[in-house]
């Protein structure tokens, strides 16, 4: 017996959100199946609500996509290891830099973001 794990948030249902992660990162069905190692018909069943992906593929979903609106039933998007907020920006490069590179490239996403109001510091007080 199937038992749906996965309710609604909102208005969407897991399947609406399924599609809606595939979407954003303008994949084909047939896309998606083959990075997730499974077939265009696995991912058509969870898109229609026939079927639910285990929540191992859900977190897959995620880090293929990078879609950020959370899963049906969690009230925060899920974090991956893989998450790094820059889509142009190599993270390997960043941490491949000399710790003094690194300082100086800090310094100027603070200045940066001062320059467009925006307050990007760490909370030192926690």
């Amino acid at each position: 017996m199937h038992v749906q794990i996965f309710s609604t948030l909102g208005n969407m249902k897991l399947n609406e959100w399924i599609k809606a992660a595939r979407q954003y990162k303008e994949l084909t069905q047939d896309q998606l199946a083959e990075q997730l190692g499974l077939t265009k018909a696995n991912i058509s069943a969870w898109e229609v609500g026939r079927h639910e992906p285990s929540f191992g593929n859900l977190i897959k979903i995620v880090q293929i996509t990078g879609f950020e609106m959370p899963l049906p039933g969690l009230d925060a998007p899920i974090i991956t290891e893989s998450a790094w907020p820059f889509r142009k920006v190599s993270k390997d490069k960043i941490e491949g830099l000399a710790p003094h590179d690194q300082a100086g490239l800090e310094a100027v996403i603070l200045l940066s973001a001062a320059q467009l109001g925006l307050d990007v510091k760490k909370d030192e007080s926690k």
